[in-house]
């Protein structure tokens, strides 16, 4: 190869080196652009929002004059919503019927009582009903912590007799906690032929020594006259009642004290002297 020949290849190979080095810059240069960072992952959802608050006040009952809305602290640390009205040394705690309207649902019954006795009344939403605020699961199915502090409020209140006073499955609720719960001077069953609390009735009716009145319609079809008598007949108390409304037949619960006008049935004025004198 002649001299000229070799200048003429080394000035077209820098050419080309040239023409390579421009093009490669036109399009961006020799390496790809580095992709955008990640972004970081949000939270989840659960993680950053704050759990809801408890309720800080208890609701008040429309239809009882005076109440006063009220927490009952549980000895675990939860607390039960109530509702309290009325004076004197005689006191009533209603425990409710099960899935209807809670504690608010005696509420025309405990007005008519304050109004035509001279007592005090304790409306109580047990574990699961309203804003009552359970610690525990297994108070649900626990009578006496779900009662308890209603009796012990009405007692260191001034109360020197308490009455438990239960509808429908409240009813039965009643029976049992007045085996298990200090404090408690009678009670009444109002078409109670089970509980809130899976407990075993007839058991705990051995236990009741208090004066225990109970009442039932017939043909009431949410509760059996026949087991409202194997439990009467188990209450070991030497002061009872059953009370069989044959005059409103298929009435069930709270219906039996009063009509769809508020106004007193005959058993009203029964039960309120059971409570007023205990075993009268």
């Amino acid at each position: 190869m002649t001299a000229d020949h070799c200048r003429a290849r080394l000035a077209l190979t820098a050419l080309c080196a040239a023409l390579t080095a421009t093009l490669l810059a036109a399009c961006g240069g020799s390496a790809p652009a580095a992709p955008p960072p990640t972004p970081a992952p949000s939270p989840p959802a659960s993680l950053t929002t704050p759990a809801a608050a408890a309720p800080a006040t208890p609701q008040s009952c429309t239809g009882l004059p005076g109440a006063q809305a009220r927490w009952l602290p549980m000895t675990d640390g939860g607390r039960l919503e109530a509702n309290t009205a009325g004076s004197g040394a005689v006191a009533v705690v209603f425990l409710h019927e099960i899935g209807r309207a809670g504690m608010c649902g005696f509420a025309p019954y405990a007005a008519w009582l304050i109004q035509h006795y001279p007592v005090r009344v304790v409306l109580v939403n047990r574990c699961g009903y309203g804003q009552s605020d359970c610690a525990r699961p297994t108070d649900i199915f626990d009578i006496r912590a779900e009662t308890e502090p209603a009796v012990e409020w009405a007692r260191n209140n001034g109360a020197r007799t308490v009455t438990l006073v239960g509808a429908s499955g409240g009813g039965g609720d009643a029976i049992d906690a007045a085996a298990l719960v200090p404090g408690v001077s009678a009670v009444v069953d109002l078409s109670g032929d089970t509980n809130d609390a899976n407990a075993d009735d007839k058991a705990l009716a051995r236990r009741v020594t208090v004066p225990a009145l109970l009442a039932v319609a017939p043909d009431d079809p949410s509760c059996s006259i026949a087991i409202v008598q194997s439990i009467y007949a188990q209450i070991a108390a030497p002061v009872k009642r059953l009370v069989i409304e044959s005059q409103l037949p298929a009435v069930h619960g709270w219906d039996l004290l009063l009509d769809g006008n508020h106004e007193p049935r005959p058993l009203a004025t029964v039960v309120a002297d059971w409570a007023v004198r205990p075993g009268t």
